[in-house]
């Protein structure tokens, strides 16, 4: 399967259309046809359909579609350390990040800030909260990009600068036709953490206060994970609210007006108190970049943890 596919196929879900994921590559709409068309055949499904000229994602096009971005996602990365290595004298950055993070929001900052730093070479791994922290206090990365849940992991003479702010969301998939949301949480099972997980315990606190029995069937660590479970259908999920308000998903995901649910959340990056200067930069230009495209309050000042 060639990344040219995958592309195409990205874009396509993003524009709604074969003429304007045509447009958005440079390519004609009888090639983008016919990259999705090899998909489907490789993977032996219908992937997209359309309803009234309006795209809809079948259940495997949702799982595909992770798939899609996880992979150029990680193309991406490699292509970026393969250079970083063909260009040594090139300013480099290393940045360790959940996964959440790493997809949804860090890549555009990356992009722009490159644009404004095109000596610096900005490589991104996801990895999982206890791995980040040991890559960061190893010396191997430059910051840590988690949520203010794992702040207290961090000991030492490190500082906390947060990046984004949302909150919480609960999410069905948009064509459910039921309105009233806490209808859809009688009838359908929950997508969320693991019991372990600050989320998880703030909405099992939250159902007990409203006098509601949920069904948490589905558990994952990643809320495009759980995206999965609810793009397949008879399911709500707890995301990320940057999850469900950006990239590809958005118009696929509804958000559930639940009364009194309300829980605000930080993405966070950790560092040395005494970053080097292109991570001090970064974070810098990260604050502006969210701030300016979404971030639900200006980014804040960085404090040491204790």
């Amino acid at each position: 399967m060639r990344f040219e596919a995958l592309r195409s196929f990205k874009a396509l879900v993003e524009t709604g259309s074969y003429t304007g994921a045509a447009a958005a590559l440079f390519l004609s709409p009888t090639t983008v046809h016919g990259h999705i068309r090899a998909i489907e055949e490789e993977m032996g499904a219908t992937l997209v359909t359309f309803s009234n000229r309006r795209l809809e994602l079948t259940q495997a096009g949702g799982q595909f579609l992770l798939f899609a971005e996880r992979s150029l996602t990680d193309w991406s990365g490699i292509q970026d350390s393969i250079r970083g290595l063909a260009h040594p004298a090139a300013e480099r950055l290393n940045v360790v990040s959940l996964h959440g993070p790493s997809v949804h929001l860090l890549p555009p900052a990356v992009r722009a800030f490159q644009e404004q730093a095109p000596g610096t070479r900005v490589a991104i791994e996801a990895r999982g909260v206890g791995e980040s922290f040991a890559a960061l206090l190893s010396g191997q990365v430059d910051l840590a990009v988690t949520n203010d849940l794992h702040t207290d992991m961090a000991t030492g003479q490190y500082a906390a600068t947060v990046l984004y702010e949302d909150e919480l969301v609960l999410v069905v998939r948009r064509d459910e036709s039921e309105r009233d949301p806490l209808a859809l949480l009688a009838r359908y099972p929950i997508a969320t953490q693991a019991p372990t997980s600050g989320y998880r315990q703030y909405l099992e606190r939250w159902a007990r206060e409203q006098g509601l029995q949920l069904r948490i069937q589905y558990e994952h660590g990643a809320f495009d994970g759980i995206c999965a479970y609810v793009l397949a259908g008879g399911c709500v999920g707890m995301v990320a609210g940057y999850v469900a308000r950006t990239g590809p998903l958005r118009g696929q995901l509804r958000e559930l007006a639940l009364p009194g649910f309300a829980l605000h959340r930080r993405v966070i990056a950790i560092h040395p108190v005494h970053p080097r200067p292109v991570a001090a930069a970064f974070i810098q230009f990260c604050q502006r970049f969210y701030a300016a495209s979404g971030s639900r309050q200006p980014a804040g000042e960085p404090h040491l943890l204790r």
